[in-house]
């Protein structure tokens, strides 16, 4: 723990797997708290990115959470922790992010009688196997812990109808729509890029789901292509058991098919720079990364999956290939090195338009807002 602070006002805690995702898709919500003269909690596992948060009225603590970990004795361990920081700190509301947060820290909000909303941010690899005994057991444990939240907030519809498919939630619970973090507009953003070269870009997670594997071997293809760049941004991560094979991102990387950077703090020069970004994911919360590439006027290829076609919702905002398919893939690809700058213009007005009137973080923010009903 961190800091100290008084205790004569209404306290609210935010919750995620590390502080990177905190700072990164929270930092405005926990400052709106801050300046309507809350006390904020924030319960994360510690990552260095627990140094960005120096406000005053604002305490730290830090859980040994591990996101796709499975060990019954570490995952209790980390259940405890959390019940006890609740506890102890007499919380008025709690927000929680991300999946383990969302079980574990729903159900001490429960046992203890504490207000508490939840985000499911994406559901990701867990509902992708829909029938195996973990998915199962991940969806009781859902049932359990969400049966008392106040309310329930998804960033796509395709997810609220798959928990109410699942009978997780049901009809009298109040879940509401709420499209992830939102963006801040730049001003005087170009659409021209000047490239010399058409130059690609992919920024994710090097996982298997992201649709990384079928990037890289788009970029195989055009390998001979002296006027195409493929370039891929994104940390690897061995213990992810959905981390593509280390040996393929090496060979893709000295054969010369992908240029390679690891995790960048800030990607927005490098999309804005781009010809076009690729994003074949599988299936998504809200892709953030389609909102930033749109508000850049940076053309987009994605795939139909949740949380992308929320973003790009047909071929006149960017170019849809179907999820896990190469050869849809490599044919959005054709179709874009194929059309006009004029054509490309069009495109990119219409993303840009669509996501400033619908993802823009003011418009985010005021769902936060309207939390203080909870607290008054």
């Amino acid at each position: 723990m961190e800091s100290f602070i008084k205790e004569d006002t209404k306290t609210i805690a935010l919750v995620s797997n590390n502080y990177w995702t905190l700072y990164k898709f929270r930092y405005d919500v926990i400052n709106l708290f801050l300046n309507k003269g809350y006390k904020v909690i924030l319960i994360a596992g510690k990552d260095s990115y627990e140094r960005k948060f120096n406000q005053g009225n604002l305490v730290k603590y830090h859980i040994p959470i591990e996101a796709r970990g499975v060990n019954p004795y570490t995952e209790l361990k980390t259940f405890f922790k959390i019940y006890r920081i609740y506890k102890q700190t007499k919380v008025n509301l709690v927000l929680h992010f991300t999946i383990k947060p969302n079980i574990y820290g729903s159900l001490a909000a429960r046992f203890l009688k504490i207000k508490s909303i939840s985000f499911i941010t994406g559901v990701g690899h867990i509902f992708i196997n829909d029938n195996s005994f973990f998915t199962k057991f991940i969806k009781y444990l859902y049932k359990a812990a969400l049966k008392d939240t106040l309310e329930v907030w998804f960033t796509n519809i395709s997810d609220k109808k798959l928990f109410l498919k699942n009978k997780i939630i049901n009809t009298k619970t109040i879940a509401k729509i709420v499209p992830g973090a939102g963006v801040v507009f730049k001003e005087n953003v170009s659409k021209d890029k000047g490239n010399s070269k058409v130059n690609f870009i992919m920024v994710s997670r090097l996982l298997m789901i992201k649709g990384v594997l079928e990037y890289i071997m788009v970029a195989q293809k055009y390998n001979k292509d002296p006027g195409v760049i493929f370039t891929l941004i994104g940390a690897h991560n061995p213990k992810d058991i959905d981390s593509i094979d280390r040996k393929i991102l090496d060979k893709a990387i000295k054969q010369g098919w992908i240029v390679y950077y690891d995790y960048q703090d800030n990607v927005t020069e490098h999309i804005s720079k781009a010809s076009c970004l690729i994003h074949p994911s599988y299936r998504e919360g809200i892709s953030t990364i389609l909102i930033e590439a749109a508000s850049l006027y940076t053309p987009i290829i994605t795939t139909t999956a949740p949380g992308c076609i929320d973003v790009i919702p047909d071929n006149s905002f960017g170019l849809l290939c179907e999820p896990r398919n190469l050869l849809s893939l490599e044919r959005k690809v054709q179709d874009f090195l194929l059309m006009t700058n004029e054509e490309k213009h069009h495109m990119v007005d219409k993303a840009y338009n669509y996501v400033k009137s619908n993802f823009e973080r003011q418009i985010i923010l005021r769902n936060y807002e309207g939390l203080d009903v909870y607290l008054n």
